[in-house]
């Protein structure tokens, strides 16, 4: 039996990720500046001269093209610092994608240092107790983290899941 003819197509990016905002507002602009710039191009064809507003408003989506990669890559890099703080990473802020022992790092320095709202400090340990259990393949570890946080926090509701409801 034969077997249907199905093309392959291949694909170097990720369909379902969406752009970044910088590329939607350098597509937005670039798209007002090419339909600028032909309309100079009408203009100077069909009259011989170029109007001076027209020429300011292509001048003035360049500047905007400029502008909002400048403002978009400092706002960036801003929030990748306030993000790094936020998170307790050291470096320049959090990666974009973040690997399992960066955050088992991080969970680890949450849990030395717990938060004042001991709900954030709970759920760090639940699922480091959950990166214990299922990448380092440590029950103990992970059991012991578990029974650590629920003598610390004997009334915790999420703490008792795993003691079936006890």
């Amino acid at each position: 039996m034969a077997e249907p003819y199905v093309p392959r197509v291949s694909i170097d990016y990720d369909p379902t990720d969406p752009p970044s905002p910088l590329a939607v507002a350098r597509g937005i602009f670039a798209g007002a500046l090419i339909l600028a710039t032909v309309g100079i191009i009408i203009v100077l064809l069909d009259s011989g001269h170029v109007d001076a507003r027209l020429l300011a408003f292509v001048g003035t989506l360049w500047v905007f093209w400029g502008l909002v990669g400048d403002v978009f890559g400092v706002a960036t890099g801003l929030g990748r610092i306030v993000g790094g703080q936020i998170a307790g990473m050291e470096d320049g802020g959090p990666p974009l994608r973040i690997d399992i022992d960066q955050e088992t790092v991080m969970l680890e320095r949450l849990i030395a240092d717990p938060p004042p709202v001991p709900h954030r400090e709970i759920l760090a340990a639940i699922r480091l107790a959950e990166i214990y259990r299922t990448h380092q393949h440590d029950p103990a570890k992970s059991a012991a983290l578990l029974q650590q946080l629920r003598a610390k926090y004997p009334e915790a509701p999420e703490l008792m899941h795993d003691l079936g409801g006890a």
